[in-house]
């Protein structure tokens, strides 16, 4: 006889906490990225949101997007990414149309503040996948405004963090075949 395990929903939800908290945190950790002066750091609630949020893949898909995003939309209506049913964002491989370029340099080093804040300690509750996630993320911003070497260099320190990370394996081989992206100009 095979056992048989009864799982209720309350079950099934609690297998996923990493995925849940990002998509919490979403929305927040976009506005932090993208919202006021470039040159404001962020708080240290703002570093755990975008820490949180980058724990998970589908939710760094929807930041990337967000950053990426030409018309600048309000963070408010970012939503996760669903790997069943939307397509990868064109702006992974560096198409569509062109991101604004202080818009992606300002999430870029705010995502690698973040990183920072996690490397320091800052925030000792932390998960090594999400200083990562949001390393790997501030190196396709920098690959994104064709910065190789700091694209390198962010996406080195990310894999040394979690070396399965797929984003920051993904913007290691960009840089390493010389892709460049190819944003369209409106």
């Amino acid at each position: 006889m095979i056992p048989t395990t009864t799982r209720s929903e309350h079950d099934r939800t609690i297998r996923y906490p990493r995925e849940i908290a990002a998509a919490v945190t979403l929305r927040a950790a976009c506005a932090a990225l993208t919202s006021g002066p470039a040159g404001r750091p962020l708080t240290p609630a703002e570093s755990i949101a975008v820490l949180t949020t980058s724990a998970a893949l589908a939710t760094r898909f929807a930041v990337l997007e967000h950053v990426a995003d030409a018309s600048g939309r309000d963070a408010r209506s970012v939503v996760p990414f669903d790997a069943f049913t939307d397509r990868l964002p064109p702006a992974l491989i560096g198409a569509g149309p062109a991101p604004d370029p202080d818009r992606v340099r300002t999430a870029g080093d705010r995502l690698a503040a973040a990183w920072r804040f996690w490397r320091a300690g800052s925030d000792p509750e932390g998960c090594a996948q999400g200083a990562a996630g949001a390393l790997a993320l501030a190196a396709w911003c920098a690959w994104a405004l064709g910065s190789d070497a700091r694209a390198q260099t962010r996406a080195v320190y990310a894999l040394e963090t979690a070396a399965d990370d797929p984003l920051a394996s993904l913007v290691a081989r960009l840089v390493r075949t010389r892709t460049r992206p190819a944003w369209e100009r409106l």
